[in-house]
């Protein structure tokens, strides 16, 4: 076969594959999800397996937090109750629902918080532990196993993963992640940044806008002190403010997707792409990016706002301080009107084909 022939035919090829790529429909890892709960609660003792359950409208499905334990009682079963199986079970829970990345994060704000544990202790020796990896909790809401609709929840502090799962569907927010020291000042992983991505590329897109565009974007020279949607608060953002997407251009929309991918592909790569569906679908002209904080050296805040996505990221003082460096991060992602999965559970109630599957 003449070169230019074989040439051509594995280019056609190639674009036939990719055609046909683009036509899969994205579809949630429900069952690896599922059997992955299931699993884990399997390997429990029936008295941890008992403390792990909870009914699928329990107060605890929205009862976390990003404080310490010693702030904020959790329930479940926290890592420290947890035999070395368990642990793997737990890690295969987290592994079936995250992607590479968000596995990472994840794991990285609980050794990060290991680490904030020892030094703590070199501070007040005699203290009982507020920080470590054994204090995060996973509970099971509903039955993985014969439930329609039913979820799980990994709570500690700076970090809060609330999953749905309704019939072949994914609900994986409200999330909350936060490091403290953001980026680690010293020892043996001085320079380690868990949330550095976050941090920098909304940065970067704050930087790019012009003077008029800033204008728009800035809603306060000064940063709040804490994200405004965080745990109880889900409801006080109503209105998007700021500088609408619509206003940027070219290169300043690539800074925003890359911004906005790097919350949602924190999740399983078909979980992602759904999200990303819902969120395009509902109008990327219709969100807004706002900043607040403007002196240098100061504290600094962002939100990403539209029908079907909340984002708020700050980089603050370190609790208990007003002054000195800035190293303390906390962020959201949230769905307005589906947070755990509120709108697919209504519509597995309410859709007469789900009533007739019964």
């Amino acid at each position: 076969m003449k070169p230019l022939l074989l040439s051509s035919i594995l280019i056609l090829c190639s674009a036939v594959a990719s055609a046909a790529e683009n036509d899969i429909k994205y579809q949630a890892p429900v069952k690896k999800i599922r059997n992955a709960a299931m699993a884990f609660l399997t390997s429990l003792s029936p008295e941890l397996r008992e403390q792990a359950s909870f009914s699928m409208d329990d107060e605890e499905r929205r009862a976390w937090s990003n404080l310490p334990a010693s702030s904020f009682k959790r329930k479940g079963v926290s890592f420290k109750e947890m035999s070395p199986e368990q642990r793997s079970g737990a890690h295969q829970l987290l592994q079936s629902t995250l992607s590479s990345q968000g596995y990472l994060k994840t794991t990285g704000i609980m050794h990060l918080d290991e680490i904030l544990k020892s030094m703590a202790a070199i501070r007040r020796p005699n203290r009982t532990p507020m920080f470590g990896h054994d204090l995060y909790w996973v509970g099971i809401f509903g039955s993985p196993e014969k439930d329609d609709a039913w979820g799980w929840q990994l709570d500690g502090h700076h970090l809060a993963l609330n999953i749905t799962v309704v019939g072949n569907e994914v609900a994986v927010r409200p999330a909350f992640m936060g490091s403290d020291p953001a980026r680690l000042p010293e020892g043996v992983y001085s320079g380690w940044n868990v949330q550095g991505a976050e941090d920098e590329k909304g940065k970067a897109l704050f930087e790019s806008l012009a003077t008029n565009q800033r204008a728009k974007a800035i809603i306060g020279d000064t940063a709040p002190r804490d994200v405004i949607t965080g745990p109880t608060r889900g409801d006080q953002l109503k209105t998007p403010i700021g500088l609408p997407v619509s206003d940027l251009d070219t290169k300043q929309r690539r800074l925003f997707m890359s911004l906005l991918n790097e919350y949602v592909h924190n999740y399983e790569h078909d979980i992602a792409h759904i999200q990303m569906e819902r969120i395009m679908k509902a109008g990327l002209d219709k969100i807004h990016f706002a900043w607040a904080g403007t002196k240098d050296d100061a504290p600094y805040y962002y939100r990403i706002h539209g029908p079907t996505v909340i984002i708020e990221f700050d980089n603050h003082y370190p609790p208990g301080r007003s002054s000195g460096p800035i190293n303390h991060i906390h962020s959201v992602f949230r769905e307005p009107g589906n947070d755990y999965g509120d709108l697919l559970r209504k519509h597995l109630l309410e859709s007469p084909h789900h009533q007739k599957s019964k």
